[in-house]
């Protein structure tokens, strides 16, 4: 009989050894969990207004009464990225002259400077530092933005409809 009351016993201390073990992991494992919130979801799709095209394009920009020739890393519709010497800070304004494949008259926008990154994957084929510089077109003269839009729209694959 004492036999089983001191096992009975036993087991009794370590289920409670066993249960302040759990108790103490759950509480450390709370205390180095971080809470965020999440301002927005995104689904691995587009997040941009308009789709993008990866395409090199001649550029002439206009800045402060420089100008100098760039080429594009992409374009939409609502904005361009050039590779660029030089990094621009961001909300600088400048004038952009682009030249699309097949057309004489040129693009002219007005735009401006919305991001600006080194751009490490040409480092090995310049010894220039060169920056990737996200620009926002502002306006256009003429008709520069439906001749853009209609140049981007042409290049894009058609979405069936399903």
């Amino acid at each position: 009989m004492i036999i089983l009351f001191i096992e009975v016993l036993i087991i009794i201390v370590l289920a409670m050894m066993f249960s302040t073990l759990l108790i103490d992991q759950r509480k450390n494992r709370a205390r180095e969990m971080r809470v965020i919130k999440l301002k927005g979801y995104w689904d691995g799709g587009e997040r941009r207004s308009t789709d993008r095209l990866n395409l090199s394009l001649e550029v002439k920009y206009s800045l402060n009464g420089k100008t100098d020739d760039v080429k594009t890393v992409d374009i939409s519709a609502k904005g361009i990225r050039l590779l660029m010497d030089e990094k621009i800070e961001k909300g600088t304004a400048m004038r952009l002259d682009i030249k699309l494949p097949g057309q004489k008259r040129l693009v002219k926008a007005s735009a401006a400077v919305v991001w600006t990154a080194e751009s490490k994957e040409d480092e090995k084929f310049s010894a220039k530092r060169l920056f990737n510089t996200g620009i926002k077109f502002h306006s256009f003269q003429k008709n520069g933005e439906k001749q853009l839009f209609d140049f981007i729209y042409s290049l894009q694959p058609q979405k069936s409809q399903d």
